[in-house]
């Protein structure tokens, strides 16, 4: 884990739940010089603490109405490039290494079944992909983008 200090923690809460939030509302509400929030947001994202500053879209609401988990088992040796290809896709928008039954895992969205059918033939062509099977999502949860910061 990076070393954060106390302000870094603090200028992080403020970002997490307003991404938008200005470096000179962040010195008002924390006390500290403008300058100062500055280069540390800079420090955050050039350690790759903040990955980046975006808008959280609904799936649904752009059209993407399947959400789904796919399971993949891949030939041990050729994991990488397996991983790498399907990086690449569009639909996949989290990819996980992982252990137990499944090699990777992840969670993609498609605009509809066939489109979701059409991915899962994608990613079955895939040079090493021994199986890929997919569970689709039937109602969301919980989406939760902010991470607790201290204990």
């Amino acid at each position: 884990m990076a070393s954060l200090s106390e302000s870094d923690l603090r200028i992080l809460e403020i970002l997490q739940n307003e991404g938008r939030t200005s470096y000179s509302a962040i010195a008002r509400e924390l006390g500290i010089a403008e300058s100062t929030i500055r280069y540390r947001v800079e420090r955050l994202r050039e350690t790759g603490v903040i990955r980046a500053f975006m808008a959280l879209l609904d799936p649904r609401k752009i059209g993407l109405d399947i959400t789904a988990i796919a399971l993949i088992k891949v030939d041990a040796n050729e994991i990488v490039r397996a991983s790498e290809t399907l990086a690449t896709f569009e639909e996949s928008h989290h990819l996980f290494r992982s252990t137990g039954s499944y090699d990777l895992v992840s969670v993609v969205h498609a605009r509809d079944i066939a489109h979701l059918n059409e991915l899962i033939e994608r990613i079955k062509k895939i040079p090493g992909i021994r199986e890929a099977s997919v569970e689709v999502a039937t109602y969301l949860v919980k989406v939760e983008p902010r991470y607790k910061l201290r204990n």
